[in-house]
């Protein structure tokens, strides 16, 4: 069974930062935003779901990860 924890929550910063971590891209609003505006509802579509794990969203970040910021 699946916990709460295992699901990413789009509303919480640290959670994206910790996907943006992931593909050493800068934890910036903007990349949250993204993250937020087009990676999530891509990944959703893609997997015909309404909730994703982190594990689920993971390759997105990485497909997504020529759109976003470099750490600066």
């Amino acid at each position: 069974m699946m916990k709460d924890w295992d699901y990413v929550n789009f509303s919480q910063d640290h959670e994206l930062n910790y996907h943006l971590g992931l593909v050493n891209k800068s934890k910036s609003k903007d990349n949250r935003e993204y993250l937020k505006e087009h990676t999530q509802w891509t990944a959703k579509n893609k997997l015909g779901k309404t909730v994703v794990t982190h594990g689920e969203f993971k390759p997105f970040v990485e497909a997504d990860k020529p759109q976003l910021d470099d750490p600066v």
